[in-house]
Parts: C-alpha cells; sequence; structure tokens
C-alpha cells in the first residue's frame, strides 16, 4: 500500500512542479514591451542621463498608454508631473533650510533656489491646458533658466560627493529628476511650436 502511494506521488510530483512553475512566473513584474521601452529611450535622448531620464518618464501616470508621436499629451502629462514634484521637492528642500538655521551647505541653497525658480512657473497650473498654454509655460520655465545650463542644482550637485547628507542628496536626485522631465516636456512642445532659429539659444533647456 505504501509502495503504490508511492508511486502515485512520483508521478503527481512533475505536475506540481509544473503548476509552482506557473504561479510563479504569474506573479512576477511584466517588463515593458519593446516599444514601450524604445519610446522612453527617444524621448529621453534630450537628457544629459538616459537611464535616470527613464526611470523617471516611465514612473509618470498616463504616459505608458500615449503614443510615442502625440507630443500634444506628452508635454501635457511631463508639466503636470514635473508640478506635482516640483511642490513636493519645495517642501522637503524649506524643512531642510529651516533646520540649517542659515547656514545651508552650497548644494542645498543653490537646489533650493532652483526649486523655487521653477514653482513660481508651474504651481497653480491648471488640470487641463491646450498646446499653446503649454507652450508658453514651457517658455517661462526656459526664460527662468536662461542664464543657466544647466541649473547649479544639476551642473555642480547631481551625482557627486559635495552634498553632506541624505536628506540633502534626495533634495538634489528630486530636482534631477524634475529638470529631466521638463527637458522631454518641452523638447515635445517644440514639434508643436518649432522655436524661431534666432530664438535657439533661449529655447533649449
Amino acid at each position: 500500500m505504501a509502495s503504490s502511494s508511492t508511486h502515485s506521488f512520483l508521478l503527481l510530483f512533475p505536475l506540481l512542479l509544473l503548476l509552482s512553475t506557473v504561479v510563479d512566473s504569474g506573479s512576477a513584474p511584466t517588463p515593458a514591451p519593446a516599444a514601450t521601452a524604445e519610446k522612453y529611450q527617444k524621448w529621453c535622448q534630450v537628457a544629459s542621463d538616459s537611464q535616470s531620464c527613464i526611470k523617471v518618464i516611465e514612473s509618470i501616470p498616463g504616459i505608458q498608454e500615449v503614443d510615442y508621436n502625440n507630443a500634444s499629451k506628452v508635454a501635457d502629462l511631463c508639466m503636470h508631473f514635473a508640478a506635482n514634484k516640483t511642490t513636493e521637492a519645495k517642501g522637503a528642500a524649506d524643512t531642510l533650510l529651516a533646520a540649517a538655521k542659515g547656514k545651508p551647505s552650497s548644494c542645498l541653497k543653490a537646489c533650493a533656489t532652483d526649486i523655487k525658480s521653477m514653482a513660481e512657473v508651474l504651481v497653480n497650473l491648471p488640470a487641463g491646458q491646450d498646446d499653446m498654454n503649454a507652450y508658453l509655460t514651457f517658455k517661462d520655465v526656459r526664460a527662468k533658466f536662461k542664464d543657466e545650463k544647466p541649473p547649479a542644482c544639476e551642473k555642480d550637485c547631481w551625482n557627486k560627493t559635495s552634498s553632506s547628507s541624505a536628506d540633502e542628496t534626495g533634495i538634489v536626485d528630486k530636482f534631477h529628476d524634475i529638470w529631466n522631465v521638463a527637458k522631454v516636456g518641452n523638447m515635445q512642445i517644440n514639434y508643436i511650436f518649432p522655436w524661431p532659429d534666432s530664438d535657439d539659444d533661449d529655447n533649449i533647456l
């Protein structure tokens, strides 16, 4: 009797193993389709660091379903995502500035200033904007950073060791993500409203 049970178990074991494998593979995260990954790569060609750009762009809610050539939608999603992240970053930066009691590190000061400049443009964005409003918003962003290409937070602090704490490094990373998203959105709006050749220097982030 015991021999019969053992024999039955041995026959069933491969089936149980197969079912276990199917369950495990079904619960694994699904990788982005090749076409989706390719569009992120193309959008992020304007970024100084494409890998970090792709990581933040693919996290934007709703962008996964957007067609590669839908510049209007991409620009709008980027703008509102950057606005939300700027609000979060400004709150975190203000808290660190207060804790520094008038003696912030050079990177905290630079990044807080750049985040404030971005917030002055992106605060109170309407839920829906037409292409012209989006263009004017990005134009204001470009004007804010006209003399900083890239901004000090991006140029002097990102991926460097000058930040003195994990919290300050977090602020630097937040601005880096915001800047990448702004660059992608800015390039997309250019496909709708091409910049005049004479204004090229004012239009590239």
